[in-house]
Order: C-alpha cells, then sequence, then structure tokens
C-alpha cells in the first residue's frame, strides 16, 4: 500500500479515469509504473518539480507490486531523501496525459503478479486432513496463488488478533480424540480458578 499526495482536481481526474474504464486507481498506478519502468526516461527534473509542488491536499491510496515500490525507491534516491511520491506522481501524471491503450493494458499489466523470487529462510511443516487440504488447493487456483502463500496470509492474519489464537487451537485440539479429555480437564481446572477468584 502506497499513499500519493495529489491536488484535489488531480485525484479527481484519477478516480474518474478508473471510473471510466471500470477499474480501481491502483490497477491504473501498476499501469502507470510498468510504463514509466518501461521507457524512465528525463525524470530528474521532473521530480525535483514534483517535490516541490503546493496545494496537494488530498490522500490516495493504492496497492501496487512490492518490486516495482523497490524499483521507485532506488531510481528517486539516486537523487536524494523523500523524493519517492514525488516520482509516483510523475509516472501518474504522464498516465493521466497520456492513456494511451488502457483497455490492453488493463487486461495484461494490471492483473500481474509480483514475480520477485522471496526467500523465507524458516520452514514449518503443517499437516492438513484432505477437505481441508483441498479447500486450500482450489482457494489457491482461483486467485492465482500456491498454498504456502495462502498459509503464509492466514498465519499473518491470525496474529493480527491474537484474541482469536486461543479459540482456534482449542477447536483444533478438540478435534483429537487423544487431546480431547486433557483438554477438558485443563478446561475444568481454569473454570474452578475463575469462580474461586470472584468468590
Amino acid at each position: 500500500m502506497l499513499k500519493i499526495k495529489l491536488e484535489p482536481d488531480t485525484a479527481q481526474k484519477f478516480s474518474a479515469l478508473a471510473a471510466e474504464y471500470d477499474t480501481t486507481v491502483s490497477a491504473l498506478m501498476r499501469i502507470a509504473l510498468h510504463r514509466f519502468h518501461e521507457t524512465p526516461g528525463r525524470y530528474k527534473h521532473p521530480m525535483l518539480r514534483e517535490a516541490d509542488r503546493t496545494g496537494l491536499s488530498d490522500w490516495v491510496n493504492v496497492m501496487v507490486n512490492p518490486s516495482s515500490k523497490q524499483q521507485i525507491w532506488r531510481l528517486a534516491g539516486r537523487y536524494g531523501d523523500k523524493l519517492n511520491t514525488a516520482l509516483l506522481r510523475v509516472a501518474l501524471r504522464r498516465l493521466l496525459d497520456e492513456p494511451g491503450d488502457l483497455t490492453t493494458d488493463l487486461e495484461t499489466i494490471a492483473p500481474l503478479r509480483d514475480l520477485r523470487p522471496e526467500i523465507y529462510p524458516a520452514r514449518a511443516n503443517v499437516h492438513f486432513d484432505p477437505p481441508l487440504r483441498d479447500k486450500l488447493d482450489a482457494l489457491a487456483a482461483r486467485v492465482g496463488s500456491d498454498r504456502a502463500e495462502l498459509m503464509r496470509l492466514a498465519a499473518r492474519r491470525v496474529l493480527d488478533e491474537p484474541g482469536l489464537i486461543e479459540q482456534a487451537v482449542n477447536r483444533e485440539i478438540f478435534r483429537s480424540e487423544k487431546n480431547k479429555a486433557h483438554l477438558m480437564a485443563r478446561h475444568a481446572r481454569r473454570q474452578v480458578r475463575r469462580r474461586t477468584l470472584h468468590d
């Protein structure tokens, strides 16, 4: 997620262009960055002018590929700190000035997943029952992902809501007959402690 600060009229043009093509501002921004990376041309002076621009009052949130973000950060960093969003505005204004064949780009560029190889040094083996595994694989195929990526997403979501972790763990333990008696005994002990504390 990136936040871009624009003048109100530019933000309106951006939103209107997305509405015209029945798409999102994020999809248009991915196209703008792709085009910029393909033919960056002379961008130093336009970027510096963007950095000095006033009247930027509207924030626009866009989702871009991590590799595109890193390339913009690297190119902007050649000329000083904190020019990243200025260079994003340069790419966006070029798109607004010359929309070109957006219909084709929306089909071929906007949906592309980030193709950088991701390296995860830690590994965990997770055992599934067949129905859960099949559902996970079907979901991965439907969204163009894979089982490992969905598992990382699930882990992040659980960690973002730690209050749900114990409930989820308990549900999984209850699924095992071997652990059910132990879990029930632990739950009973906790209930007794809670009642004792309140008394």
